[in-house]
C-alpha cells in the first residue's frame, strides 16, 4: 500500500508479526522522507495513536540504551489486534494508493 497514508503502512508492517518501534519508525521514515529526528518521533507518535485506538497493541518495551532510535526512551514491541486485522483487510480493498 505504498502511496497510502503512514497509519495505514505501520498496520502493513505489521501484518507480518510484531515488530519494535525502530523497526516500524527508521524503515517508514526512510520511504515518507521523514528521516529526521522529528519524522521518526511523528512515526512513532502514530504508533501510538494506534495503540490508544485498539488498532495495535502493546508488548514488552526495553529501553533503548544503544541510541538505535531515540536513546534513554523506550522501544515498544506492537502488534495487529483482532480490530487492526480486520481494518487493515478494509482498507487493503477500499483504499486506493495515491498516485505520485
Amino acid at each position: 500500500m505504498e502511496g497510502t497514508p503512514i497509519k495505514f503502512r505501520i498496520l502493513e508492517f505489521l501484518e507480518d508479526g510484531p515488530k519494535r518501534t525502530d523497526e516500524i519508525c527508521i524503515p517508514l521514515a526512510k520511504e515518507y522522507n521523514e528521516d529526521t529526528p522529528y519524522g521518526r518521533g511523528k512515526i512513532k507518535f502514530d504508533c501510538i495513536e494506534l495503540a490508544s485506538a485498539g488498532i495495535i497493541t502493546e508488548g514488552a518495551a526495553v529501553v533503548d540504551e544503544e541510541g538505535i532510535l531515540d536513546k534513554g526512551k523506550l522501544l515498544v514491541m506492537y502488534s495487529l489486534s483482532s480490530l487492526g486485522k480486520d481494518y487493515l483487510q478494509y482498507l487493503k480493498n477500499t483504499v486506493r494508493p495515491k498516485k505520485v
